[in-house]
């Protein structure tokens, strides 16, 4: 930056901004300003973090930024651009583009060049119209020589997760399982626990389709509290696990509303989780509450 009064610190220099074009995709998550989709030749995108502190003081403001033009072979002249911060970007954790790049637009590019083309590119971005295209340009440009990777970067992940956030409908059967060994589970810590109970309630006059009733109302209320207990515990973790990502705390990503909450997916699981409880808790529950009370007092 040409003006030292910009710096974020009077004695420490930001070092070098270096220039690269603006692809959206790829651009962390916003600390101040809006991501734009483009931007203008006279607009600039600035890290948050560089020696000397932060530039977020800069938004909003146009400042003066110093380069080198290239006058001829090992052969340059300093001169200065003005452009407007119109944004501040998460650097905190480097990506492709370097640890402290800006982010101007194509024309101002070759402004910076006057039109020259570089000689060679570290990379390149390809934008297809269509994501069924991807699979066809990738094997075109890999036949080419090209070393070729998904360029959509933090989105991919997002997307991930998204994914992964779906793939607990296949986790059916094993909740299912789960739930059968749970009830039977329950089931003989409550049944062999009240034995003594059941007999008096037997001589008492209660048949043993109410006790088996009795005992699987039991096991479907325990169920469902620990259920219920699973679900808070769950969607608070998941809104914990956004709130990190919003506040820029989980590998810069833009947004995780994807993965907070899914009450359909929650009240699925619970319903197979009761059923599969009660299933588990109904073999017991009948034996021993056809069990004859002098054999319940026995035991």
């Amino acid at each position: 930056m040409a003006d030292e009064g910009d710096w974020p610190s009077p004695t420490v220099s930001p070092g070098s901004l270096w220039a690269t074009t603006y692809f959206e995709p790829r651009l962390p998550k916003m600390i101040k300003g809006d991501r734009p989709v483009s931007l203008q030749d006279d607009e600039i995108l600035l890290p948050d973090s560089v020696p000397g502190g932060s530039l977020r003081h800069l938004y909003g403001k146009t400042v003066m930024f110093g380069y080198t033009h290239i006058n001829g072979k090992y052969q340059g002249s300093y001169r200065t651009i003005p452009l407007k911060v119109v944004g501040i970007y998460d650097n905190s954790v480097p990506d492709k583009d370097g640890e402290n790049p800006s982010y101007v637009s194509e024309n101002t590019m070759d402004a910076l060049f006057d039109g020259n083309v570089q000689e060679s590119y570290t990379f390149a971005y390809v934008q297809v119209d269509s994501g069924d295209n991807v699979p066809l340009v990738q094997k075109k440009l890999a036949a080419m020589g090209f070393g070729v990777a998904g360029a959509a970067g933090q989105q991919d992940v997002t997307g991930i997760l998204a994914a992964l956030m779906s793939i607990g409908r296949f986790m059916f059967p094993i909740v299912l399982v789960c739930s059968l060994v749970f009830g039977l589970f329950l089931s003989v810590i409550w049944m062999k626990q009240r034995k003594r109970s059941l007999a008096l309630l037997r001589c008492l006059g209660y048949t043993a389709g109410q006790l088996s009733a009795l005992a699987l109302v039991q096991v479907v209320q325990l169920v469902v509290a620990a259920g219920i207990a699973g679900i808070i515990l769950g969607a608070g973790f998941s809104l914990l696990l956004a709130h990190s990502v919003d506040s820029g705390d989980l590998l810069n990503l833009s947004n995780l509303d994807s993965v907070v909450f899914d009450p359909v997916l929650a009240l699925e699981m619970l319903a197979i989780t009761v059923a599969g409880a009660v299933i588990g808790a109904l073999p017991l529950s009948v034996r021993i509450a056809h069990t004859q009370p002098d054999a319940l007092m026995r035991g």
